[in-house]
Order: structure tokens, then C-alpha cells, then sequence
């Protein structure tokens, strides 16, 4: 027998689960809901994008957000790749009002991939807070690499380890989120797949590596810091039960915290009693009550003072600051920032961090497997320099560096990595191309032909088509 009911193309087992939870006419019209096309909403990059989409709705809880009457072919857009924008789901965006970003924090996003959450935090956080963004699968860490250059901040690093790994870092972080590995369910809409290999075995499975990622991850927040959950299901079992299941082995530790919400959002409160009598809140998104997905996020604040973690001493294993020598040669294609450290690893890649990261960094690179570290800058080979992508889609390219702006169609043939024709009077050497005063990437000019720089494992694979599907929604 299917596991499809054939009226709203949902599990049974998932229909009736949310008939209890919702009520006959909370069902009716979450069943309705269901049935519409979802909407589009992006996040505005508030250093590359300030100007876009500046007609449409904003998100209510978030000041990036946008809902958007059309969608763009996100593929076709140059500005999409440069990182103006990111396309999120609305709901995902709640989060970030649980944290209080008028200090310099420490923070952990631990289940990071594809990048919404780590990108909405470095749009909020200080120049100098330190995000951590961890993704443990390999293929979605590079995706989260690939998301995360493009947005463009220096005081980030990426890490692919499991949730264990961290265990160095006990009571480090001001913040922990978690945006949980889930049955997915908040995505049936957008997502057929999801539908299709729902099951409960499915969150049982969830479930229980929810709970082994909290039993890790509780640990790693400082004493008065912030443990976020999140998760894209209506499941009980993965989310009111496994905070009452946290409470029961970690309540001594924990204290509920109340993320402001406004009556006007949609979003319904819900009281989760714990063991301890403590009322612990949770907050859902329904797609019949507001323009987004399914989503589920609770807080707790960490008991106990705030302590005075040890600062880190010296740079580390394989760590320096460059040369004198090196720094002038990099100084000729770099933003002068005397805020910035410029550093190496062994003899390979220079990278730039806020000065006051840099003892901040090093536990990290020490300890645990690093695919992003701040900003990679380029190499010096034999006084040469050769700049990285990272350097232009962190805005450091000096602006003595040639800037050759592009129209739409030679932008995509650059991110196609063809060639590109340039102007005769372009001088020969290393140009950093544009798109509407946006940098999109390097080139080195020959002359009679460019060496495409564009990152070849995020070239456009696709044939053209048009930038935007006009498909209102």
C-alpha cells in the first residue's frame, strides 16, 4: 500500500499526525496551503546588495529578507554569483532575533550547510565575532565553501568535522546553533523528494542523531551564551521531545530564553514543560499562517557567569605572518586595511583575518580539518603574485588593480569561463572584471586573450537562458 495519501499527496501517518496536532480547520487549511505554489524570498547582502529589490516585501522578521513577485533564474544572474544575494527560505531566517549582536561574540554554526544561517550571522555580526561554520559531509562542505566565499567576510572559518571533534572547546562559544538534520517535513512543499522518502523510521533515525548532536554541542557554550535549535519539521519527536529529553539530562545547565516575536508574524508560540517545571518555548512556522516554509527554533541561555576563557598565546603550528618582502608584493594588489593580519600556512596560501582574530584562529587550524581560513589572499611565487578568487569577492582587490566592467552577456561567458574580449587599452597583467560595479572574479589579460581565473568547479554548466522566468508567484 502507498504511504502517499492520493487527495493531498502527503504520508497518511504524516496527515494524521498534524490533524492532532493542528485541529480539523488548522488541517483544512494547512492542507489548502500545501496545495500552492511556495513563494521566493532571498536575503539581501547588506555590503554588495543594499540596492536590490528595494520594491518587494520585506520579511518581517528579518531587515535583509525580501519575498519576491518573480523569481530570477538564479543561474543567469551575475549578481547571484557575486553574492549580492541568497536565495532562503523566509522561515530559516527567524533564527537570528534570539541573539543580541551589539557585541563581539563566538560563534558556532554546527550543522552549516549550504550557508543561509552562517550568512544571515555574518551579515549581522561584528568585524570582529568569529564565526565557526562546520558542515561534517564533504560534497556539502564544498557547497558551503562556494556560498560562504562568494558572501564575502574575512572573520569566518570552515570547518568538516563531526559535532565530537569540538570537544577541545568546552564552554568556549557565546552562541551555538544547530539547525538539525531533520525528516524534512517543513519541505514538502518545495520538495517532492522529501515527500517521497519520508518514513517514520526516518525520524526515529533523525531523532536520535539530534539528540547525540545536542549531547555534544551543550558543552560548548559559554556559561550565559545562547544554544539555538532549529529544525524544517512539525515532528514532536524531533522537536518538543528532544528539548524535554535535553532538559532531563542537562537541565541543571539550562535556562529558557524568549525570542521576541511579534503577534503580527504568524508564527505560533508553543510552551514545552520540562521535568524541572520549566517552560521552555518553542516557535513554529506554518505555511497557512505565514509566506514561508515549515520551521521549528527554540533557545536556552547556558547558567552560570560569564567565565574569562583563556586567550590563545602565539600563532600556532605552521602559522606566521608574511614577510616584509611578501607583504610589498601583496601591498601592490591589496586594500590597505591596518586592521587586517595577513598570514601563511607553511609556505602555501596567504590569508587575511582581523587583527584581532588571529590568536582567536589558531586552536582551530591546529585541531580540527579547515577548508576555509578568513580570507585567502593569493600566493608570492618567486616575487610573483597570484591572487585567489576569495580576494575579490571579499572586496580587499586594491583599486589600483584594473577593474574592467562587464555587460550581462560577457559576464556569463567569464562564469562559463570563455573568453572574453576586452577594450585594447586594458593594460596586460591581472584585472579584476565587474558586474554592475559588483567585482565577479580575475583574469589575467594577455592582450589578445584573457586566462579565464573564474573558479573552474563553479563554472556555469548550463545553457543560456533567460534571466528572469517572469512566473509570478
Amino acid at each position: 500500500m502507498s504511504n502517499i495519501d492520493t487527495t493531498n499527496n502527503l504520508p497518511k501517518r504524516f496527515e494524521s499526525m498534524m490533524r492532532d496536532r493542528l485541529g480539523a480547520d488548522g488541517f483544512n487549511a494547512f492542507a489548502e496551503a500545501m496545495q500552492q505554489k511556495p513563494g521566493t524570498s532571498i536575503r539581501i547582502n547588506p555590503v554588495k546588495g543594499s540596492h536590490l529589490f528595494e520594491s518587494e516585501e520585506r520579511v518581517a522578521w528579518c531587515s535583509y529578507g525580501k519575498y519576491l513577485a518573480v523569481r530570477p533564474a538564479f543561474v543567469w544572474d551575475p549578481l547571484y554569483h557575486a553574492g549580492a544575494y541568497y536565495a532562503q527560505e523566509a522561515s530559516s531566517m527567524l533564527f537570528a532575533n534570539a541573539i543580541d549582536f551589539s557585541k563581539d561574540l563566538k560563534v558556532l554554526d554546527l550543522c552549516a550547510a549550504p550557508g543561509g544561517k552562517s550568512s544571515l550571522l555574518l551579515s549581522y555580526l561584528t568585524p570582529d565575532s568569529l564565526l565557526i561554520s562546520n558542515e561534517l559531509v564533504g560534497k556539502r562542505a564544498s557547497i558551503l565553501y562556494e556560498n560562504l566565499v562568494k558572501w564575502g567576510c574575512a572573520n569566518n572559518l570552515i570547518t568538516n568535522n563531526r559535532v565530537s571533534d569540538f570537544s577541545s572547546f568546552k564552554g568556549y562559544f557565546d552562541v551555538v546553533m544547530i539547525d538539525a538534520p531533520c525528516s524534512g517535513e517543513g519541505m514538502f512543499r518545495k520538495d517532492r523528494e522529501a515527500v517521497e522518502q519520508w518514513s517514520e523510521g526516518l525520524v526515529n533515525q533523525c531523532s536520535a542523531i539530534q539528540k547525540e548532536i545536542l549531547t555534544n554541542a551543550v558543552d560548548l557554550v559559554a556559561p550565559g551564551g545562547l544554544l539555538i535549535y532549529s529544525t524544517c519539521t512539525y515532528e514532536s519527536a524531533e522537536n518538543e521531545d528532544n528539548l524535554k529529553w535535553l532538559y532531563k539530562n542537562y537541565g541543571h545547565k539550562l535556562e529558557p530564553v524568549v525570542i521576541p516575536i511579534q503577534a503580527s508574524w504568524g508564527v505560533e508560540t508553543i510552551d514545552i514543560k520540562t521535568e524541572s517545571e520549566q517552560s521552555q518555548k518553542g516557535y513554529y512556522c506554518f505555511p497557512h499562517k505565514l509566506k514561508g516554509e515549515g520551521q521549528f527554533v527554540s533557545a536556552m541561555r547556558i547558567t552560570g557567569r560569564d567565565s574569562s576563557r583563556n586567550q590563545p598565546k602565539g600563532l600556532g603550528r605552521g602559522m606566521k605572518y608574511v614577510t616584509r618582502n611578501e607583504a610589498a608584493i601583496i601591498g601592490q594588489y591589496t586594500r590597505n586595511n591596518a586592521e587586517m593580519a595577513f598570514l601563511k600556512l607553511g609556505e602555501d596560501s596567504i590569508f587575511t583575518v582581523p587583527e584581532t582574530l588571529v590568536h582567536q584562529i589558531s586552536p582551530f587550524i591546529e585541531r580540527m580539518r579547515v577548508k576555509k581560513t578568513g580570507t585567502t589572499i593569493g600566493k608570492v611565487m618567486r616575487n610573483n603574485f597570484v591572487p585567489d578568487h576569495e580576494l575579490v569577492m571579499n572586496g580587499l582587490a586594491s583599486s589600483e588593480m584594473p577593474h574592467v566592467p562587464l555587460d550581462l552577456n560577457q559576464a556569463l561567458d567569464y562564469m562559463q569561463r570563455k573568453n572574453v574580449a576586452l577594450q585594447p587599452a586594458i593594460p596586460k597583467g591581472w584585472i579584476v572584471l565587474t558586474y554592475q560595479n559588483l567585482p565577479i572574479g580575475l583574469a589575467k589579460n594577455l592582450g589578445d586573450r584573457i586566462n579565464n581565473h573564474y573558479p573552474a568547479e563553479w563554472r556555469i554548466r548550463k545553457d543560456p537562458g533567460k534571466l528572469f522566468e517572469n512566473v509570478e508567484i
